[in-house]
């Protein structure tokens, strides 16, 4: 019988060829025995103690409604040729859910390769982006390097950086808290980016990363990281941005959900811009996700929901919410609405209003649906982070 369990050090090899075969196979087979160090736990799938399936498993601190918790980061998921098409992500993921449950995490994040790959097991999209592409002087005519002054910073200024970070996601939903090893580890790395902050006096008020790429059109500027406190920071990153049309022919820009730049620049007709289906996120624990919710609600309000889960266990809980505050019990009444686990997630972080998922994975009458539009306004979420 297959089983998930954490990857042992003797196994780390194994784990590393798998996931490279997965995720890079144009690179060829690697010689080097030393596999990358994670900030993720290693987890596999193991059939008679052969590592038949690879993942991992992140905590992040993820804003909620306004709050901080804890949200699942699952990532390297992956299976050899010879064991695909039977099952052995499904049992993968089941397995790692599991765990995130062992550990009180409510929810579970992920980047899919495939959002209907995904959505077969519960996961639904949490966010959308927008990717612009456009020629670097048009950033110079939306942008302004005018005041403040540029500094070019590294992984040493993670904790000024981070401030921007964090002041670029206040008000929006998943949005993450970085860690020292997330900003030496993954923002910047082993192949680091180029990274300028603009300041405002002594304060960084953004700061933007970027590589340089060779396309068949001329070279890219992509950007990787893009934070702003306030929209003058902003307009003076875009302003850096477009000083590079002396180096290359466009600019890649991946923002939140937006249209605001086709507005700004001189000639909007050069932008390509394009929104893309983001990230996907699930309930893994139905309890411990509504109970980790913030709510506006300061009455006392109880309403009966049954959850149900491809993957896991269907459940009927009674949300109590008394002063801002949710506790769920389980319970034999008849459900007020019937939901399932992504549908609980879209309403749970606020990507979707009940009037949109009334009859799209939620089904409920007028009074309950009211209710529940009280409990889960609409949100702005913005998880911005790759893993």
């Amino acid at each position: 019988m297959a089983v998930v369990r954490r990857v042992p050090e003797s196994d780390f090899e194994r784990y590393r060829r798998l996931i490279e075969y997965a995720f890079s196979p144009e690179d060829g087979p690697e010689i080097d025995d030393q596999p990358p160090d994670r900030i993720a736990d290693r987890y596999g799938l193991y059939e008679d103690d052969r590592l038949i399936a690879t993942g991992a498993l992140y905590e992040l601190d993820a804003r909620l409604r306004g709050s901080w918790t804890t949200l699942g980061g699952i990532a390297a998921v992956s299976s050899p040729p010879a064991h695909r098409r039977s099952g052995n992500v499904e049992q993968l993921l089941t397995g790692l859910l599991a765990e995130t449950r062992e550990r009180e995490i409510g929810l579970a994040a992920l980047w899919p390769f495939e959002h209907a790959f995904y959505r077969q097991f519960g996961w639904a999209i949490t966010n959308r982006y927008t990717t612009y592409e456009l020629p670097p002087e048009q950033l110079i005519g939306a942008g302004t390097t005018e005041r403040g002054s540029y500094e070019r910073v590294g992984p040493d200024d993670w904790t000024r950086l981070e401030d921007v970070q964090r002041t670029h996601g206040e008000g929006t939903t998943l949005s993450i808290q970085r860690s020292e090893r997330w900003w030496r580890d993954r923002t910047f790395g082993d192949d680091p980016p180029w990274a300028y902050a603009w300041r405002d006096g002594d304060d960084i008020r953004g700061y933007v990363t970027y590589t340089f790429e060779s396309a068949d059109e001329g070279t890219v500027l992509s950007v990787d990281d893009f934070s702003a406190a306030d929209r003058e920071a902003r307009r003076h990153l875009f302003g850096l941005l477009g000083t590079h049309d002396s180096q290359v022919e466009t600019v890649e820009l991946t923002l939140a959900e937006e249209a605001a730049l086709l507005d700004a620049v001189p000639n909007p007709e050069t932008i390509s811009c394009s929104i893309h289906a983001g990230p996907m996120a699930r309930v893994a624990d139905p309890a411990v996700a509504l109970e980790s919710c913030p709510y506006l609600d300061e009455g006392d309000t109880r309403v009966n929901l049954e959850v149900t889960d491809p993957i896991g266990e269907d459940r009927r809980l009674e949300l109590a919410v008394e002063d801002g505050a949710g506790v769920c019990a389980p319970t034999g009444a008849d459900p007020d609405a019937t939901l399932d686990v992504g549908t609980l997630t879209q309403l749970l972080v606020g990507y979707r209003t009940v009037e949109d998922l009334r009859g799209r994975g939620l089904d409920c009458d007028e009074e309950t649906a009211a209710t529940l539009t009280d409990l889960f306004p609409k949100e702005s979420v913005q998880l911005r982070e790759f893993f």
